[in-house]
């Protein structure tokens, strides 16, 4: 194992996290060459930093992805170029709906790019067309990833003014696709609990909040999960909460 993906898998925190990263990182780089691709373009090194740890913040443990259903939005594609060279980069391949893959998940991938060589479910998908997520059932997903559609240079030149409408219609998506307990991960600049302004772009925090209901609404109020929680309170303009677990992971 190189030492690009030897310091990836010292990030699990604990011994089975280590050697479910082992595998799954060993796997990715037989199936897609990662260690080379690190090589050759070392910023995807901070990415799968960054996505293995959102998996940590999220669930916990690694053991505990397993079985689960993950909405990936805006996953990424073999055919991504760079917002900065225009040319084809591996940074942005699918490498979180792989890596769950791997690490026992039913991740479920969508990207306006070619996803056709997967092996995970994937659907080719222009998410700036109205209703474009209405195919996928209502509470279908444990948990859902959105961290690049809006911070993209290309998507914002693509779509416009429209650009607001469209983040709009995603969140309303999100809260109708997420099952209750269900994990939203996110660092798209949206306005978080106790935040006055908005911070946009990619290199935002990203944001991991849990679904519940809510006690006025005769619900049964925010569930625990032995992490700061933020109450009942409403987030993001939903008409129920998506309460924080944590501030941040990454």
């Amino acid at each position: 194992m190189t030492d690009a993906l030897g310091q990836l898998v010292g990030l699990g925190r604990t011994a089975l996290d280590r050697a479910l990263l082992g595998r799954a990182l060993g796997e990715l780089d037989a199936q897609h060459r990662l260690a080379s691709k690190i090589a050759a373009e070392p910023n995807l090194a901070a990415i799968m930093t960054e996505f293995v740890t959102r998996l940590m913040d999220a669930f916990g443990s690694l053991s505990a992805i397993r079985g689960q259903a993950v909405l990936d939005i805006a996953c990424g594609s073999s055919s991504s170029r760079s917002p900065v060279t225009g040319r084809q980069t591996s940074e942005f391949e699918p490498w979180m709906c792989r890596l769950l893959l791997e690490l026992g998940a039913h991740p479920v991938g969508l990207d306006i790019g070619d996803l056709a060589d997967e092996a995970f479910e994937h659907h080719r998908v222009d998410l700036g067309v109205p209703g474009a997520l209405d195919f996928l059932a209502t509470g279908s997903f444990d948990a859902i990833h959105e961290s690049r559609l809006f911070g993209s240079p290309e998507f914002r030149s693509a779509h416009g003014d429209a650009t607001e409408r469209i983040r709009r219609e995603i969140h309303r998506q999100e809260r109708r696709l997420l099952r209750l307990g269900g994990i939203l991960i996110h660092s798209d600049g949206r306005r978080g609990l106790g935040e006055t302004e908005d911070r946009g772009g990619r290199g935002g925090q990203s944001r991991i909040e849990r679904r519940t209901r809510d006690k006025r609404r005769g619900g049964d109020g925010v569930r625990s999960d032995g992490r700061a929680g933020a109450g009942g309170r409403e987030w993001g303009g939903y008409s129920a909460p998506l309460v924080k677990i944590s501030r941040s992971c990454v």
